[in-house]
């Protein structure tokens, strides 16, 4: 496709939704085998590969998979999160103190009079949940159409998950789960915003940053054209370290409450998991670096090897636990909500440190009940174990290669 076509494309999409592929499961590990954006999208707008998750030229704009993806791979340009949560803030300084009033939320196929309306409920985020708590409001009242009649039914189990999550966390910050309520309704016609006349300056004007804006995208990055191979452009990638905007609001909101208390859900049900580390782990350090929201850290210092979980931080992807050559690493059965706050940092595993005497790295020092490195018998306590892994091969390959010799000597 030529730049002529790409501009031409990228100006038909209405670039309302943006995407943090570094973000992605997918795009950290094949093996992760995450779809949610691409199996909830109701548009079919979404397309995820070992590169990560992509936009096509289908895309409505809805905002429902920057809801749907834990990681927050994806940002709405328009009418973000951001500017949701202000507009809640603002009813509530409508009904000013001691109003007590409940916010209705409703979608553009729902009630018309609702304060928050929204494109789809599967726009719907904890943080849009839990605000209005924070902001005064007595509760919050869901006014849901049969969803099962809208033409973005694949979005209902979504909606479920978020209003179950929700209430979990109400009673995580001390709110009763009765605070929120959902009012089922008949789908009815589709409530349209008003549209803001534009002259014709102005829509030329619009129309002109937008060409140059897409045109600027599609032309390729001339500076390092050529310069890097696909591995050291996914290097630089995991480096990033790009903020998880969806967590961060939903932080920010929590932040808000006086106090929490502990409860337990199972990990299924969670938006975090409970990490645990077995002593079966290398400190290979694979986890700390695939980790797209950087919720596992690994550190060296005086002789010991230490590896950090931020539960605040962790969304329950598992790309840690798939990409654990020794599998040292699993998610508990339930996991606390409570994590969420505090933003405390846990010891999930430590071990003595040495240096590698044949490739001369640090590794962690040989545990009686931590298996080998592969097939590798335990050996010298000053070799790593994938050094000691790639010496019992080349062992078992010389000693093939003999036995080979030795067959044919004995036919001739």
């Amino acid at each position: 496709m030529g730049i002529a076509e790409k501009v031409t494309e990228n100006i038909i999409i209405s670039r309302k939704i943006r995407i943090e592929v570094s973000l992605c499961s997918q795009f950290r590990t094949p093996k992760s085998g995450c779809t949610l954006c691409s199996d909830t999208c109701p548009a079919e707008a979404i397309s995820v590969s070992e590169k990560g998750a992509v936009l096509t030229g289908a895309c409505t704009g809805c905002g429902i998979c920057t809801s749907v993806c834990p990681n927050g791979v994806f940002r709405c340009t328009e009418r973000t999160d951001t500017d949701i949560i202000d507009e809640i803030r603002g009813f509530a300084e409508k009904c000013g103190e001691g109003g007590m009033k409940v916010l209705r939320i409703s979608c553009e196929w729902g009630d018309g009079k609702a304060d928050i309306l929204l494109p789809c409920l599967g726009r719907l985020t904890e943080a849009f949940l839990l605000e209005p708590l924070r902001s005064g409001f007595s509760g919050i009242d869901i006014i849901r159409p049969e969803c099962s009649q809208c033409e973005n039914a694949r979005v209902s189990c979504h909606v479920d998950a978020v209003i179950n999550r929700s209430r979990a966390l109400y009673e995580m910050v001390n709110r009763e789960r009765g605070s929120l309520s959902i009012e089922s309704i008949p789908l009815q016609s589709r409530v349209k915003s008003p549209e803001k006349k534009v002259s014709r300056r102005e829509f030329f004007s619009r129309l002109r940053g937008k060409a140059a804006g897409a045109a600027a995208a599609s032309l390729p990055d001339i500076g390092n054209a050529g310069k890097e191979t696909a591995g050291q452009t996914f290097s630089e990638a995991i480096q990033r370290s790009p903020d998880n905007y969806k967590r961060k609001h939903l932080l920010s909101v929590l932040e808000g409450f006086p106090a929490v208390k502990e409860v337990y859900c199972p990990s299924t049900e969670t938006p975090l998991a409970d990490i645990e580390v077995s002593s079966h782990c290398t400190a290979c350090g694979v986890c700390a670096i695939l980790c797209p929201v950087c919720a596992i850290t690994q550190k060296w210092d005086e002789g010991r090897f230490y590896l950090h979980f931020k539960p605040s931080l962790c969304t329950n992807c598992g790309v840690c636990v798939k990409t654990c050559m020794p599998q040292a690493i699993k998610i508990g059965e339930k996991a606390g909500l409570h994590h969420l706050a505090g933003g405390q940092e846990i010891p999930i595993f430590t071990a003595e440190s040495g240096k590698c005497a044949v490739c001369r790295f640090d590794f962690i020092r040989p545990v009686t009940d931590r298996p080998s490195f592969g097939n590798a018998s335990p050996g010298p306590t000053d070799i790593c174990p994938l050094c000691q892994s790639r010496r019992e091969k080349q062992m078992a390959f010389i000693q093939n290669g003999l036995l080979r010799q030795e067959d044919t000597s004995e036919r001739e």
